[in-house]
């Protein structure tokens, strides 16, 4: 009887084993989101480690119905080798095209095979596109850091912070003109303005397009353009109602480089 015992002991570690080890790629459900099917990444440490930092950067709020592109990072741990798990509430999460380093299951995004941290971090691109109608959604996380000697010991891994997302409906994009020949970004008009203002650009070529307006101490107070536009001259009709008189500042980024900065005077 004893003997059985150990016999079920080695095929049960022999089964962990060759699940975590023999198909290195990466598990979904492990995050918080609600119903998640694995209380994290058990395979890599029984319990999450605070001195693992995973977080999920990208914009504050997305329109409704439109993508925008967000970062899973990991810092801490081993450091050789990393993964992760990301979900989102009510969006959907998917692969930047091109990128083999992702894959997609069960609406959830994970990696393909562990990759190297370069500079004591590891990160992954995603894109989220948000759901048709407004409000608040949730992105959910989870990242290892392991030592790739494929055993468990040593590795560790956490959670992310839960990250909102505030989903807006537009507030008019308008397409001007088809034509553009380079990416440029105008000066408001009016300017002074009391309450609303209209914001004009151009972009050269199909982008991921943010407008966004920010304080004089640098916080973003709005974004009204958040989607991947197509080549053309744009405007963009921006209120600042709820804001209070003094200089703020918009920018204009495609497809993650910085363009152009102006500056204007809301006076009520």
């Amino acid at each position: 009887m004893k003997a059985n015992k150990y016999i079920l002991f080695f095929i049960a570690v022999f089964i962990i084993t060759l699940f975590v080890y023999a198909f290195p790629y990466g598990f979904v459900g492990t995050t918080k989101k609600p119903g998640s099917t694995v209380d994290g990444c058990v395979c890599h440490g029984a319990s999450n480690t605070p001195s693992v930092s995973v977080s999920i950067i990208g914009p504050d709020s997305v329109q409704t119905g439109t993508t925008a592109t967000f970062t899973v990072r990991v810092q801490g741990g081993p450091s050789v080798n990393g993964g992760f798990n990301v979900a989102a509430f009510n969006g959907d999460v998917n692969i930047v095209p091109g990128d083999t380093m992702v894959r997609k299951q069960d609406g959830e995004l994970t990696h393909t095979h562990p990759k190297p941290f370069s500079a004591g971090l590891v990160s992954w691109n995603f894109r989220y596109t948000a759901p048709n109608s407004p409000g608040t959604d949730t992105l959910y996380a989870t990242g290892n850091s392991c030592n790739n000697d494929n055993l468990s010991d040593g590795d560790l891994w956490n959670w992310s912070p839960n990250r909102p997302v505030r989903i807006y409906n537009p507030i008019g994009i308008i397409n001007i003109s088809e034509v553009a020949e380079k990416f440029t970004l105008s000066q408001n008009y009016p300017n002074p303005f009391n309450p609303s203002t209209t914001i004009e650009f151009s972009i050269a070529e199909k982008s991921e397009v943010i407008v966004r307006v920010y304080d004089i101490s640098g916080k973003t107070v709005s974004v009204p353009v958040n989607e991947i536009l197509p080549s053309g001259v744009y405007k963009v009709n921006f209120s600042g109602e709820s804001l209070s008189s003094g200089i703020y500042f918009y920018s204009l980024i495609a497809d993650g480089r910085y363009i152009s900065s102006r500056k204007m005077l809301l006076v009520k």
